[in-house]
């Protein structure tokens, strides 16, 4: 037979190793049913606990009002453990327990380190039968917890900045406080952004376009404090208003645990509604599972209203103004006398400006003022203008010439704080309305989605700043005619006024379809674009002139497109008493239609989400005038 083994001799052989596999696969088999079976649970407690609100909140999934399905807000497939987490919490919770049952538990990828705050939950809400829960060793997360630091967290607004399409509505973030008593600044303090992903080559509009379609992909970031105080207050002149959170320390371990386990999970990104707020509500639902937060949105989730509904819930214990460079330096030159503001502006050019006469016969402490304004002002225009080569040194010269008075000679500069944000109007507002227009009574419903608009009570706004988004007008007349007034798109407004030292550019843009009254009776569909200056001649005013370039499609016009160019000049009053606009507005075409009108119009706040607005209009055409006069009730929600 040679050296061939015989059956019977082979199975001998191959008998002990049969036997060690068999053992091998018994002793893995009891492990894993042991394992499994150490989770006190059935399926009817799996389906209960997978519907829980706070498992539900920890993978961002809500119930879909039309569906009726589940869905998480988070798109990454690297956040789920099963295939269809996405669209199923039971999936998820069953693939997770799986994973904490079967797999080592003591390394950076384990489930008690991959994903702390579920880890949490599940031991609160899961027996264990006759062990204790595995211990975990997270090196990575455990270095990363200590690194912030947080002992408490503060909610940070940056206010609106209408020349950058991603912040027109303001912005919002948290930081992370460490023990208060440790001698740390929170400038050296960790910061919370959510943001979008934007290819540098995008130029606004493009930017514009791919936020409101979810274009962008968004991410959580971690950085220095001082990074954001730097972009928003130096760089873009917004002042910051910080609130910080009476969470407690459990709460606090819950927010920072559940963080950890979005790092690198990417979002889709909305300019309008999943944005930084928005994102921002969801971890504060996470680490106070009892709050609902997010529930108060839709559509939209405006950064202002963010702040109004924490403040509303009950979750801030302080709040902190911090003025911008921009505002601190119009505080210091408020206080100079208006005579002496060539000496400023003098300073400003030269350093021989203290050698005048005029400059001479001042105070030390006056003289203090005026070089310390200029300073900042040559400080304020070189950030501005991303320097120049003879700044630094007239900035050392003026600063040379600061330090030669005495400290006594210094003047503290007084900063009163604009009107909190919390203390705004809400958003979204609804009207009801009765005018008279040419023989003809009407009732008027109108809606907005956002935002504030100039007539508006500005406490919590921007005097001057506007922007609407969908505001639409249902007039209906007492013929029982019923039609589309107006459907206004969008409508940004910037009136900033100019003075000596700032000479800032006013300008409007709009979209929308509306009646405008020429010759006929047609629906039009415009674009219009402004720009001009605004001046504030004395308190509490805004006045501005405007050059428009209109582009309007109407039936009445020779073609169907049709450029148009006209002049708005108006006048703005705020007093205790609402506010009042009074406003000349002309359009002329190029087939020679024109419509020029004359209206005054006043905002009455009854309360903080409450309204009465009266207007009266005079308007003409080629072929007629007409007038109409309108009260309205208006409520902010």
């Amino acid at each position: 037979m040679g050296g061939r083994l015989s059956p019977t001799s082979s199975s001998l052989m191959l008998y002990p190793i049969k036997v060690i596999i068999c053992l091998i696969y018994l002793f893995f088999y009891s492990t894993l049913v042991n394992a499994a079976n150490s989770f006190s649970f059935n399926a009817e407690q799996v389906e209960k606990l997978s519907e829980e609100p706070q498992w539900l909140k920890l993978l961002h999934s809500r119930k879909n009002g039309i569906t009726g399905q589940f869905e998480s807000y988070i798109d990454d497939p690297n956040f789920f453990l099963a295939p269809n987490g996405k669209n199923n919490p039971k999936a998820e919770l069953i693939a997770t327990l799986s994973k904490l049952a079967f797999t080592n538990n003591k390394n950076d990828q384990s489930i008690p380190c991959r994903f702390p705050a579920r880890y949490a939950w599940i031991k609160n809400n899961i027996s264990v039968r006759g062990q204790k829960w595995p211990n975990s060793n997270c090196p990575e997360y455990q270095k990363w917890r200590e690194e912030l630091n947080a002992e408490s967290i503060n909610l940070v607004f940056a206010s609106a900045y209408l020349n950058s399409p991603s912040s027109m509505f303001g912005h919002t973030l948290l930081r992370f406080d460490p023990k208060q008593g440790e001698g740390h600044s929170d400038w050296l303090s960790y910061a919370l952004n959510f943001g979008a992903s934007i290819d540098e080559q995008d130029n606004s509009i493009l930017y514009a376009f791919k936020g409101l379609a979810g274009g962008y992909t968004g991410q959580f970031q971690v950085m220095k404090y001082f990074e954001k105080i730097q972009e928003y207050s130096f760089m873009e002149n917004r002042d910051l208003w910080e609130y910080r959170l009476n969470l407690k320390a459990d709460e606090i371990d819950r927010f920072l645990s559940h963080l950890w386990e979005l790092k690198d999970i990417k979002f889709d990104y909305f300019f309008m509604y999943e944005n930084c707020s928005f994102r921002l509500l969801e971890l504060l639902e996470v680490a106070r599972p009892s709050s609902h937060l997010i529930d108060n949105f839709f559509v939209t989730a405006i950064p202002s209203e963010i702040v109004q509904l924490v403040y509303e819930e009950g979750f801030v214990s302080s709040t902190h103004y911090r003025p911008s460079q921009l505002t601190t330096l119009k505080s210091q030159l408020s206080d100079i006398p208006e005579n002496l503001y060539p000496l400023v502006l003098g300073l400003t050019n030269s350093i021989d400006t203290v050698n005048t006469t005029e400059f001479q016969e001042l105070s030390l402490a006056q003289q203090n003022s005026i070089v310390s304004a200029a300073y900042q002002l040559v400080r304020y225009n070189s950030d501005k203008e991303n320097g120049s080569d003879t700044s630094p040194k007239h900035r050392f010269r003026l600063l040379k010439q600061l330090n030669s008075y005495p400290l006594g000679s210094k003047q503290t500069v007084t900063i009163k704080p604009p009107t909190a944000p919390e203390t705004g109007h809400k958003s979204r507002m609804t009207s009801v309305a009765v005018g008279y227009q040419n023989n003809n009574a009407y009732t008027e419903l109108s809606y907005r989605q956002n935002y504030h608009d100039l007539l508006d009570n500005p406490a919590g706004y921007f005097k001057g700043a506007a922007i609407n988004f969908l505001n639409a007008d249902l007039r209906i007349y007492d013929d029982n005619r019923v039609r589309l007034q107006n459907l206004e798109i969008l409508n940004i407004t910037s009136l900033s006024p100019r003075n000596a030292f700032f000479q800032p550019i006013s300008w409007q843009v709009s979209l929308g379809l509306g009646y405008q009254d020429y010759k006929r009776d047609k629906l039009s569909t415009y674009f219009n674009a402004g720009a001009g200056y605004s001046y504030s001649w004395f308190a509490n005013s805004l006045s501005y002139g405007l050059f428009n370039l209109h582009l309007e499609h109407n039936d009445n016009f020779e073609y169907p497109l049709e450029p148009g160019v006209g002049i708005s000049l108006g006048h703005f009053y705020y007093s205790k008493f609402g506010s009042s606009k009074l406003e000349l507005d002309s359009k002329i075409f190029i087939d020679g239609s024109y419509l020029y009108s004359i209206g005054l119009s006043h905002n009455i706040a009854l309360s903080q989400n409450h309204a009465l607005r009266l207007s009266v209009k005079q308007r003409w055409n080629s072929t007629t005038n007409f007038s109409q006069a309108q009260l309205a009730y208006r409520f902010y929600f």
